[in-house]
């Protein structure tokens, strides 16, 4: 993406390897990255595969596995070059022989081959990042060993890391990109809003939030599936994803920004945070989330957002935050004026850059 860098004591060269572009999230690393002189590529697991695997492997398996042929931890093709595992496990090594980074960045449960995993390891640095559901932890135990240094988005999972024997694991929570994240003086027409995938525990949830109010709309995958026989909430789904300016203008049309995540439970809440925390702020937008431990390091609750224990406090709270909006106003203006200043890409670069300098031997 930009010249190398001469900067000495820095990387020259760092490689961001991420899920998918959709949200833009290793960009906006990435370009941070680029603002410290560094030259950046970004690899997405996700769409590096084969037509191979799409049309044939992934559909015998889906269908081996749905017809109970299979159980769902085998697959068959188990190691074919052209199923997606094999396939994007070679790409990532090839980008990393040619490209020669001084660091590179995996994020997420990506399941790379371990031999792939191991030349990263003794090439270059190799940094992991979780920002999965805490539930999710077990998927990527058996590869924490290959990475110089682990980064948790929850208090939790750094925990169960450091509970594992591993000393170099550190708390990193998401960031907001201002340039993207942004007031757009827009005029509010809707009560409320959610965007994500669909989940068991948000179908509840959102079920609630409709009888307070019918002016709402949701993006996500899996929601029209699991609605088709309920038009009050199935005529609210707009479509699968929303993404960059777009959902930086569905924030500005929406008073009161629903968040619910899928990591915890009302008996004792999450952890983490996912990007809504301070996205939806930044957007000087007021957001109402379900509650999570880790919340208060970054805005204060019931002063620049709005948390709930559970559903029937959330119905109270929507319903308040509609009907005062002198108060969701205020809410929405001091979550604005954190937000933005809080904790930006510049801040994880400057995190990681101070832990890839402190390694043994630079």
């Amino acid at each position: 993406m930009v010249a190398n860098s001469s900067i000495t004591g820095l990387p020259r060269r760092v490689l961001i390897v991420w899920y998918s572009p959709q949200p833009p999230l290793a960009d906006s690393l990435a370009h941070a990255f680029a603002r410290r002189g560094a030259a950046t590529r970004v690899f997405y697991s996700w769409p590096c595969n084969t037509l191979f695997d799409r049309l044939i492997i992934h559909t015998i398996n889906h269908h081996a596995h749905n017809l109970r042929l299979l159980p769902k931890s085998v697959n068959l093709f188990e190691g074919h070059p052209k199923s997606h595992k094999e396939w994007r496990s070679a790409q990532l090594l090839h980008l990393a022989r040619d490209f020669k980074p001084d660091l590179v960045i995996i994020t997420g449960v990506q399941r790379f081959k371990p031999e792939v995993l191991r030349e990263l390891q003794e090439t270059s640095t190799v940094f992991f990042w979780f920002t999965e559901s805490e539930k999710r932890f077990p998927e990527i135990e058996g590869e924490l060993p290959f990475y110089h240094h682990l980064y948790m988005i929850s208090s939790e999972t750094r925990e169960r890391a450091e509970n594992l024997g591993f000393a170099n694991v550190s708390l990193m929570q998401h960031a907001v990109d201002p340039s993207l994240f942004r007031p757009l003086e827009a005029p509010q027409n809707l009560d409320w809003c959610f965007v994500g995938q669909w989940h068991e525990r948000r179908q509840k949830y959102v079920e609630g939030l409709a009888r307070v109010s019918k002016n709402f709309v949701i993006y996500g995958t899996r929601w029209r599936k699991h609605n088709y026989f309920k038009p009050s909430i199935f005529m609210r789904i707009k479509d699968t994803g929303i993404w960059g300016e777009d959902v930086v203008s569905l924030y500005n049309r929406t008073r009161v920004v629903i968040n619910i995540s899928v990591w915890g439970d009302e008996a004792r809440g999450g952890k983490g945070v996912n990007m809504r925390l301070l996205e939806v702020p930044a957007c000087r937008a007021c957001l109402l989330t379900d509650f999570s431990r880790d919340a208060d390091k970054l805005l204060k609750a019931g002063e620049e957002f709005v948390s709930v224990a559970n559903l029937e406090e959330m119905q109270e709270k929507l319903a308040g935050l509609l009907a005062h909006p002198e108060e969701r106003l205020r809410i929405a203006q001091a979550g604005y004026e954190k937000a933005r200043k809080v904790r930006n890409y510049d801040d994880l670069v400057n995190q990681f850059l101070a832990d890839w300098a402190a390694r043994p031997g630079r």
